[in-house]
């Protein structure tokens, strides 16, 4: 049965993923665009559970977030630094992000090319016997597709998305709201997430759609 689960985590900011100026804003940056992606990834959420990888497959090359535009809702408290997080995903969403080797997380994991993503998703969708597909894919069920991590100007507050993939009726988007703490780690905050969408069949002989679990 297809379920899903939002868990509370912490992890302290990881290595910077491109190569810029040690002490620029950008790399500040992408400290902390690497800190929230290996928490995420260090126990991704699937719609089938814990995802069982010998290793994990990630696009190199981020994706829209599904739906498109975030599912979110902070406490009244927080909705001036949301709007700047906001302001920033409109500036930055038709911008893909390339992913580097930054990631900090427990399991192997390797980063696909998009012609790579489909094939995997070839493979899977075409129903092969698990022992004849593509040597790459063997012992993996999903692949992971990161959306870009958007801002406020404190960069205090972040929303990014996860995509996990599984099969034509095997999917889980959700869009993830996080916070920094005083010590400087992230954490989720899964109340604030309005909606999360998983693939499933509606009839026998239908195509899968997106459906909105709440």
């Amino acid at each position: 049965m297809m379920r899903s689960a939002c868990v509370v985590l912490t992890i302290c900011a990881m290595a910077s993923g491109y190569q810029v100026q040690p002490g620029s804003d950008n790399a500040a940056r992408d400290k902390d665009v690497y800190a929230i992606y290996s928490l995420l990834m260090n126990d991704p959420p699937t719609s089938h559970g814990p995802a069982p990888n010998d290793r994990y497959l990630i696009a190199a090359t981020t994706a829209p977030g599904t739906p498109r535009e975030p599912c979110v809702r902070p406490p009244s408290d927080r909705a001036v630094e949301f709007r700047q997080v906001l302001a920033d995903f409109e500036r930055r969403k038709a911008t893909p992000r390339h992913l580097k080797r930054a990631f900090s997380i427990r399991q192997p994991h390797v980063l696909l090319t998009d012609e790579e993503v489909k094939q995997f998703m070839k493979e899977r969708m075409r129903g092969t016997d698990p022992q004849a597909v593509d040597e790459r894919f063997r012992g993996v069920t999903d692949v992971f597709l990161l959306t870009d991590v958007y801002f406020d100007e404190k960069r205090a507050m972040a929303l990014t998305a996860l995509q996990s993939w599984c099969g034509g009726l095997c999917a889980l988007m959700s869009w993830i709201p996080l916070e920094k703490l005083a010590d400087r780690s992230w954490q989720v905050r899964p109340g604030w997430i309005t909606c999360c969408t998983m693939s499933r069949n509606l009839a026998e002989g239908r195509p899968a759609e997106l459906a909105r679990l709440f």
